[in-house]
């Protein structure tokens, strides 16, 4: 019964689209429902009329549902429109109704669709009536490996947009280094006028930019800024006292002061800020990218998300690659001049690899880079948190290497030639 009414709403549906091509005067209102099996064009009388179905794949189907969210159209969605064009078609889903009203088609938005609504509360037994499932329990099993998809599709993606924001800090970061060491010289340059013993005992930029943004003038030093707040030792908290009654420096109007003051507290706020961002940064990663984190430390797996460009593309590269990211000059010369090519990148920047022999390194740098291809791809694709095993065969496989080549290798015996025979020879050069 339920097949023959489908077959007679199609006949229906023909004969009155005939009607309206013919006398041009006929407007069709229809029902337009998308479900995970495809998409359905029903009438007033609740028939359909026209489909265009999915191949019933989760992944596949994931993959045009998650599209729409890109306001892109899966190809059968545009079929159908393309059949109906000139017709007014009611949609529930919001977002589909935005996608088609910008791309001119006639639609009207009702989320409380009656015709809709139970043809996609009985979309099990309707597919099961026109033949597209052999039981009704075969949908609901597509129905949970489909959802679970689409969640992981759209976990990845919202991922992939997450690590841009990770990029963006890196870039942030590299670029307030860079302006605190153009504030920090120029913080030096004037207070040495006032007091130069205290550029020379403190190299740290931020401790140096706290003492100044505390005290201001040198009288006003004292063993509570140094010890309390800077956390100095007493031995040095008395050197710097003791230098400033003997200090070279002149003497600055409280102006003056007051103004190489203030730029010390930007230069304070400054290093709150980047530790800031770096402590937000550190969070992300964990929560982005958990293996990298698990292989390397998360402020370096960002360093290499930003050179690769994104995690996707991170994931896509080739170990070789990562180990050598950011030795790109180095890789050139060594195009360009045939210069032993370099072992590695940025991440020599991990403790384990800068602090071995120089002997080890190549594999070591071998070792991480590997695993971290492994860790992004897992980051990637299945976003599986396995950073603690990650980290325990990193560091096996590198104590297995330190263990293995306790000492260098011996140089290779030098072989030597012979020395020309003398003579006369065509490119001989002639002696004047």
């Amino acid at each position: 019964m339920g097949k023959l009414s489908y077959i007679i709403g199609i006949f229906t549906f023909q004969f009155e689209f005939i009607i309206y091509l013919y006398f041009g005067v006929r407007k069709m209102k229809l029902h337009l429902a998308l479900t995970l099996a495809g998409t359905f064009v029903l009438d007033d009388s609740k028939n359909i009329i026209n489909t265009k179905p999915f191949k019933l794949d989760p992944k596949e189907v994931a993959a045009k549902i998650v599209q729409l969210d890109s306001a892109k159209l899966p190809s059968e969605i545009k079929d159908i429109l393309e059949e109906h064009k000139d017709d007014e078609l009611i949609i529930r889903n919001l977002n589909l109704s935005h996608v088609l009203a910008n791309a001119g088609y006639k639609v009207t938005f009702d989320p409380e669709d009656a015709i809709i609504l139970e043809f996609q509360k009985n979309i099990a037994s309707n597919l099961h009536t026109m033949g597209m499932i052999k039981q009704v329990e075969d949908y609901q099993q597509f129905l949970r490996e489909t959802v679970i998809q689409i969640t992981k599709e759209r976990v990845r993606q919202a991922a992939d947009k997450r690590d841009r924001l990770i990029v963006h800090a890196i870039e942030s970061i590299d670029d307030l280094d860079k302006t605190l060491n153009l504030f920090s010289s120029r913080l030096r340059e004037f207070y040495g006028m006032h007091f130069p013993e205290l550029v020379d005992a403190i190299e740290n930029h931020n401790t140096f930019a706290m003492i100044i943004s505390e005290s201001g003038d040198k009288s006003k030093i004292t063993k509570e800024i140094l010890i309390d707040k800077v956390k100095f030792p007493k031995e040095k908290a008395n050197q710097i006292l003791d230098a400033r009654k003997t200090t070279m420096g002149s003497e600055l109007l409280s102006q003056d002061i007051q103004i190489i003051r203030d730029q010390a507290k930007i230069v304070v706020d400054l290093y709150k800020r980047r530790q800031t961002l770096e402590k937000w940064m550190d969070e992300a990663m964990r929560s982005v990218a958990p293996n990298i984190c698990g292989v390397i430390n998360p402020l370096l797996g960002a360093r290499l998300i930003s050179l690769a460009g994104s995690l996707k593309d991170l994931a896509l590269s080739a170990s070789s690659k990562i180990q050598i990211l950011g030795a790109e000059k180095a890789l050139y010369r060594t195009i360009k001049t045939g210069a032993p090519p370099p072992k590695h990148g940025i991440i020599y920047q991990d403790s384990r690899l800068n602090q071995s022999k120089w002997w080890q390194r190549g594999k070591i740098a071998r070792v991480l880079s590997g695993r971290i291809s492994i860790a992004a791809r897992m980051d990637f694709f299945e976003a599986e948190d396995k950073s603690q095993e990650l980290a325990i065969e990193v560091n096996d496989k590198i104590n297995e290497i330190i263990e293995k080549y306790p000492n260098p290798p011996s140089k290779p015996k030098r072989t030597h030639r012979a020395p020309p025979k003398k003579g006369k020879g065509p490119y001989r050069k002639k002696r004047n």
